[in-house]
């Protein structure tokens, strides 16, 4: 795809140095600049989905409360928020509105800016929190790394009584939602189960598994959007507050997709078990078959053996998907921690420059009064 990118962007380029594709001459310099990144988020936009990474709805912002058109919003993979305030930027958002014939908007280019770590550092040592997840030991070094903070454990005033029960993992679409819907009609016929999703579409797909295997529509609470008020709603339900649940075993949660660092994991499981109170959770996921067919040789059993050995390996497999998870996370907070300091570094000159800027026009001042 990089050389795609490469190719049509220098095209691109081409076709605006020889005025057939007419951009003003001043912008000139600005759209060599930015036609790299537009390309690549013309690549992005044609592989992101409604329901997924965004979902389409009517804006809350101040002054659109009357407005009927629905736009392209945001949507946080790790806990479903939909961010109204929020744009991508390098014309990802204007490509996506092309896709599904939204009204185009303008971007947003942003003239001057403190970059979060930037602010933060400002409050050196007086910097303090307080979060019931730190995440990964990746996680918290970089955090460490860039805000100068150590991190302290506290007990929790009542002893967690969280189980894990037995992983489940499958290869087939089918086959992941028939281990989802069997796993939660089983739990669920003594006490409440709470199926965490990665996005709209697997809800929905999950929903339509549950009714399909007998389970009356009326006994599913389904949540596709922060609009459903889900933490308020989940707070208040049995499941949290009706001892008897807590007698039966408690909310089980499960979350069926892979999250994207240890944090999400631990926010997700922590559903359960609040307060004291008992809770289980499990992982079903659908993983990768070519990978894991030819890593144990599965493909010599016949299905139902097949089945079976999987089973087995769930554990396991789920392991190495997290040491992947891992791995990743902390080639991203690498990169990222790079990054970072290469902004952190143009700010400080920033910064230095226009004290600089200051201190002259004082000096000059100064002269001008005698």
């Amino acid at each position: 795809m990089s050389n795609s990118i490469d190719k049509i962007s220098k095209f691109k380029g081409k076709s605006v140095e020889n005025n057939n594709i007419y951009i003003p001459k001043y912008l000139h310099k600005f759209v060599k600049y930015k036609l790299k990144r537009w390309v690549d988020s013309a690549f992005q936009a044609r592989i992101m989905t409604e329901d997924d990474h965004f979902v389409l709805n009517i804006p809350k912002t101040d002054g659109q409360n009357n407005q009927k058109q629905k736009t392209i919003v945001v949507l946080d993979k790790d806990t479903g928020v939909e961010q109204y305030s929020a744009r991508w930027s390098h014309g990802l958002a204007q490509f996506l509105e092309l896709k599904y014939r939204r009204k185009l908007s303008v971007e947003c280019l942003k003239a001057v800016f403190i970059a979060n770590k930037a602010f933060f550092q400002r409050y050196k040592s007086c910097l303090y929190d307080l979060t019931g997840t730190l995440g990964s030991e990746n996680s918290q070094s970089f955090i460490s790394d860039l805000y100068y903070v150590k991190f302290a454990d506290l007990s929790t005033s009542k002893k967690k009584c969280y189980n894990q029960l037995s992983n489940k993992v499958a290869f087939e679409y089918s086959d992941w939602l028939d281990l989802i819907a069997k796993e939660s009609i089983k739990i669920g016929k003594k006490r409440p189960v709470l199926i965490v999703c990665e996005n709209v579409g697997a809800t929905d797909n999950i929903w339509n598994e549950l009714i399909r295997n007998g389970v009356p529509p009326l006994t599913i609470e389904k949540y596709r959007s922060d609009g459903d008020n889900i933490e308020e709603r989940f707070r208040k339900t049995p499941a949290t507050t009706d001892p008897e649940v807590n007698k039966q075993g408690g909310l089980h949660v499960i979350l069926n997709y892979p999250p994207e660092n240890v944090r999400v994991e631990e926010q997700v499981f922590g559903r359960t078990a609040r307060n004291g109170a008992v809770g289980t959770g499990q992982f079903i996921l659908q993983v990768d078959k070519f990978v894991y067919e030819h890593m144990y040789e599965l493909d010599q059993y016949p299905t139902d053996q097949r089945k079976l050995k999987v089973e087995e390996l769930a554990d396991i497999i789920l392991e190495r998907e997290n040491i992947n998870r891992d791995n990743k996370e902390a080639a991203r907070l690498s990169e990222l921690k790079q990054t970072s300091t290469l902004r952190l570094e143009v700010e400080e000159l920033f910064e230095k420059f226009n004290e600089f800027k200051r201190k002259k026009a004082k000096n000059s001042i100064s002269t001008v009064a005698r």
